[in-house]
């Protein structure tokens, strides 16, 4: 009965512009995901509190969204990464770093944990892993099996472990107009007429113009199920 259910829902989630694979019988059991339309999730844990993915983001299979609270726009996720990994699971000042201490004793280990966030259009390659309280900011890009410890500025692309700036996607005044820009609130038809290789020519057809902003349903999902926002 319950994988009955759990069919039916995913595919109300397909009608109404989005993919989960594992439909909301993959959720963590407190947890609620907002997804706009165009988001496709492959087969992976999801388990914080609230996520929210905007349109066009898609995730690959094999990896876990755990201590994050929102996913851009238009964002390209690689399959086996770990997006809000907790970096205080053990006590470290105590006599011991093993659970046994908290399990069955009268003491409790709750250490403070902040919530990871994606900007817009950010490409994160196969197997990363970006930690809690980490900010990537729009543009970014993170390579292939990266740990991504501190905040990544917008357009950088970082690699290595722990990542590092290597390089900016573009020039400062490129990536200030690009910001500035808030691309990804427009129509896609829209932006797909523009020259999108030539991000300067992109931005000096984009600039004066009354460009048509984008609009998106929304959806609830929990494991309970599903509705419109």
């Amino acid at each position: 009965m319950k994988s009955l259910k759990n069919h039916w829902w995913k595919r109300w989630i397909r009608r109404h512009g989005c993919k989960l694979a594992e439909g909301p019988a993959g959720l963590g059991s407190r947890t609620t995901l907002v997804m706009e339309e165009r988001v496709e999730i492959g087969a992976l844990r999801i388990t914080p509190a609230r996520l929210e993915i905007g349109a066009h983001s898609y995730v690959r299979s094999g990896g876990h969204l755990n201590l994050v609270s929102s996913i851009g726009r238009f964002c390209s996720i690689g399959s086996d990464c770990y997006i809000g990994q907790e970096k205080n699971t053990h006590p470290s000042d105590w006599v011991s770093t093993h659970p046994f201490q908290h399990e069955v004793a009268a003491l409790r280990y709750d250490p403070p944990q902040t919530l990871t966030e994606i900007g817009h259009d950010v490409w994160i390659g196969h197997s990363a892993m970006i930690m809690e309280g980490v900010k990537v900011g729009t543009g970014a890009i993170v390579g292939t099996r990266a740990l991504v410890t501190q905040d990544v500025p917008p357009y950088a692309v970082v690699v290595g472990t722990p990542a590092r700036v290597v390089r900016y996607r573009h020039s400062p005044q490129i990536i200030e107009r690009l910001l500035a820009s808030r691309w990804w609130e427009l129509e896609t038809a829209f932006l797909t007429s523009l020259p999108m290789d030539r991000p300067e020519a992109f931005l000096d057809a984009l600039e004066g113009q009354n460009a048509p902003q984008a609009q998106y349903r929304r959806i609830i999902v929990r494991r309970s199920g599903c509705q419109e926002a």
